[in-house]
This record gives structure tokens, C-alpha cells and sequence, in this order.
């Protein structure tokens, strides 16, 4: 008994590693693009409008979620068909091409409108990937997890792609301190997407080591010829509740990695060291507050900690940018955290209903086609629009109201929730195997 308790824990933390590195890359790879936006603004898009070319910049980077859903149906249909492990190493592929490739593309000044082009067939390689990528990591490692952990392994999966955005902000702010600004943006910005394929490698080897997880095997026999079909048939009310709650934490995140370092820079008028260093300080942050949204998830009944989380972010949205926007590093680092430290246990939460609200034959695909198509709905046009908004408005806190906006609407959805009286580890057998 001894031994076979000792050999599950064992795969379970294999696992967790596997989908964690992946989790990991996916981080650094989107971060990297947000972090270098302006960089990447004056690269590949005519000169003479920063703020045309930067809105630019941002669209490609939404057009990379629209690639989500589409990418997230092909992987969750090999998820729910073929198997977890499969589709997870194929995705992590996909991406670490995809990044690697922005780091040798030819810049508007050599090659026109083509390099806009090619920016764009990067980004959607890497979209179709997470589309995968961020639904499966988080299945995988709550299908592994521990008894009486889910919540706890699917923080540490998410704290892994934290811990991502963190190397890319580490990895930018040694380049700002080593380079200056011409090499930075001549041929320095072009390192860090390099450095993407060999831990992209590394992740393709551990996960087709790693065995596939026990829920899959178990219910080999009873899969579904198409998931998709059945998901929308039979789970349309929580693809909805999914899709409802994760809005406002999808927003939030691609608020506070994708658009406010450039904020902090053309807005708070931070130097690009600085605005670095607090996106550093403000992922790792991030990745505490995932952490601990794991043990809240795992001790309290999830659909508390959802209405608990969502009102926070609605009333510590607009306070945040307040103070983030006042022009100092210290300020800076305090707004964005006091957005990181909500923001991480929303997202954990998220992540977490899927074992709740899906069966295990179509999880994979429900996970994906919920949490994709809200991704490109308010994830990947998060940085696009509060930059609209603010040039627009001329209100610098705009992106704050749109934030607050969205998260009262999450709260109302997380009111509909499933009640239960404890938290998600006292029965995650029998939420991991229902409808079955």
C-alpha cells in the first residue's frame, strides 16, 4: 500500500513538472512580446506614428488570440481523443517554433509590410498553441493531482507560467542594463525569444516521458467521437459559467502583463529599466498569490472564493492604476501588486472549475473552448483596447474602469456557481469522474 501511494505521488509530481515547464515557457513566450511592444512597434511597423504603430503592435497580438479557440478545439479534440500527454507535447512545439521564429524575422526597414506579416504568422502559432497549451496543462495536473491537493498542483502549474513572465522581465531588465537603448533595439530584444527553443525542447521531452493521467486511462473506453458536439449538448450552462468567472481574471492578467509595462513607460513615464523591475517584482508576486489561492480553493467551497475574489478586483481595479501611474518605481510596484495579489487567486480559482463543472471525457475540450474564446474576447484585446481607451478618452484610468466593469459581471456569474460545504479537496474523485 506503502509503495503504491509512494509511486502515485511520485508520477504526480513528474507530471507537475512536465506540465509546469510548458506552463513556463508559455509565460515567458507571451510576456516577451508585451514587455518589447514598443521595441517591437518601431521594428516592424512604418515609422512616424508611435502610438498607430503601437496600437498595431497590440492587434497582432490580439490576432494571436484569436487563434486560441481554433487552437484550442485541435489540441482539446487530441486531449479528449488521443490523449492528454500527446496533445501537450505537440502544443509546446508549436509555440517554441513560433517564438523562435520572431527572433531571426527580418524588421520593416528590410523587408516592408512582409515583416509586419510574418510578426503576424509567429503570433498565431503561438496562439493556436496556448490555445492548447494553458486548457491541458491545467487538466493534466488536476487529473495527477494528489488526493486532497487539485487546488494546490493546478496553483503550481499556473505559479510556473508566473514564474515564466517573471524570466522574461528578468531577461529584459539585464539586457536594459547591459545594452544600451540603440543595441536593445537594433539586435538585443532579439536574445530572450531566442533563448525560448531550447526550454521548449526540454519541455517536449519530459512530457512524452511522463505517463498520460489516470482519469484519461480510466475512461478510455467511454470517449467521445466528437467532445466538441457533446460539450456544447450537454454542458452549455458550464461552458457558460466557465467562460463567465474567467472574463474578468483573463482581462486582469493581460492587463497587468501585457499592457501595463508599456503603460508604466508612455503614461507614468517610467525608463525601460524600471518598468522591468517592476514587472518583475509584480509577476513574482503573482505567483505567491496563485499559491495561495490554491490552498483557499482546496479548504473553502470554490464558489466563495470566486465571489470573494471577483469583488476585490472590482473595488482594487481603479486604486491600482492610481497608484501605479504616479511616476516612481515604489509606486509602481504597489499598484500593479495590489492587482498580482487578486489576480493570482482569481485565476487559480478558474482554473479550478473544470474539475467541478466538466466530466472527465470532454474536459479537456470544454476547458479549452470556454477558457480560448473568452481569451480572445477579453484576454488577447485587453492591451488593444485600454490603449484605445486611453488615447481616445484622454482618461489615463480608463483600463481601471473597463477592469472593474468586467469583474462585477464575473461576480454575478460566480453567484450561480455549484454550492458545495467544503473545499475542492474533500471530494475530488468524485467531481473528477461525474457523468461518467
Amino acid at each position: 500500500m506503502g509503495d503504491a501511494t509512494s509511486n502515485s505521488a511520485g508520477r504526480a509530481r513528474r507530471a507537475l513538472i512536465a506540465a509546469s515547464l510548458g506552463s513556463f515557457v508559455e509565460g515567458y513566450d507571451l510576456a516577451l512580446y508585451g514587455f518589447f511592444a514598443v521595441i517591437l512597434s518601431k521594428q516592424f511597423f512604418p515609422p512616424g506614428d508611435p502610438t498607430a504603430a503601437l496600437l498595431a503592435t497590440f492587434a497582432i497580438f490580439a490576432l494571436g488570440f484569436a487563434a486560441r479557440p481554433l487552437g484550442g478545439l485541435v489540441f482539446g479534440h487530441a486531449g479528449d481523443r488521443v490523449g492528454r500527454r500527446s496533445a501537450l507535447a505537440a502544443s509546446i512545439l508549436l509555440a517554441t517554433v513560433g517564438t523562435l521564429a520572431i527572433s531571426i524575422l527580418p524588421t520593416y526597414a528590410r523587408a516592408g509590410v512582409w515583416a509586419s506579416a510574418l510578426l503576424l504568422v509567429c503570433r498565431i502559432m503561438q496562439g493556436l498553441s496556448t490555445g492548447g497549451e494553458v486548457a491541458g496543462g491545467n487538466v493534466f495536473v488536476l487529473e495527477h493531482a494528489q488526493a486532497g491537493r487539485p487546488g494546490r498542483f493546478v496553483s503550481a502549474n499556473l505559479a510556473g507560467n508566473s514564474l515564466g513572465f517573471a524570466a522574461a522581465a528578468g531577461a529584459s531588465l539585464v539586457l536594459a542594463a547591459v545594452l544600451d537603448a540603440p543595441q536593445l533595439a537594433s539586435w538585443g530584444w532579439r536574445i530572450p525569444f531566442a533563448v525560448a527553443a531550447p526550454l521548449g525542447l526540454i519541455g517536449v521531452y519530459l512530457r512524452i516521458k511522463v505517463a498520460d493521467t489516470p482519469h484519461f486511462q480510466v475512461t478510455a473506453v467511454q470517449l467521445q467521437r466528437f467532445p466538441l458536439l457533446h460539450a456544447v449538448r450537454t454542458a452549455t450552462r458550464e461552458l457558460l459559467l466557465f467562460a463567465g468567472f474567467a472574463a474578468s481574471a483573463l482581462l486582469g492578467g493581460y492587463l497587468l502583463i501585457g499592457f501595463l509595462p508599456s503603460y508604466l513607460t508612455r503614461v507614468a513615464g517610467l525608463s525601460t529599466g524600471e518598468t522591468f523591475a517592476a514587472t518583475l517584482s509584480t509577476v513574482v508576486i503573482l505567483a505567491g498569490s496563485l499559491v495561495l489561492g490554491g490552498v483557499l480553493v482546496d479548504r473553502f467551497p470554490p464558489r466563495v472564493v470566486a465571489m470573494a475574489t471577483a469583488l476585490a478586483m472590482a473595488v482594487t481595479a481603479i486604486p491600482g492604476l492610481l497608484i501605479a501611474r504616479q511616476g516612481t518605481l515604489a509606486t509602481a510596484i504597489l499598484g500593479a501588486a495590489l492587482w498580482a495579489v487578486v489576480l493570482g487567486v482569481a485565476n487559480t480559482v478558474g482554473a479550478s472549475l473544470s474539475l467541478m463543472l466538466f466530466p472527465t471525457p470532454i474536459r479537456f475540450t470544454a476547458t479549452a473552448l470556454a477558457l480560448n474564446v473568452t481569451a480572445a474576447l477579453f484576454g488577447g484585446t485587453g492591451p488593444y483596447v485600454s490603449t484605445w481607451l486611453v488615447d481616445s478618452t484622454g482618461n489615463p484610468i480608463a483600463p481601471a474602469v473597463y477592469l472593474t466593469v468586467v469583474a462585477l459581471a464575473s461576480l454575478a456569474v460566480a453567484t450561480a456557481l455549484p454550492r458545495t460545504d467544503r473545499g475542492l479537496s474533500e471530494a475530488p474523485a468524485a467531481l473528477s469522474l461525474r457523468g461518467l
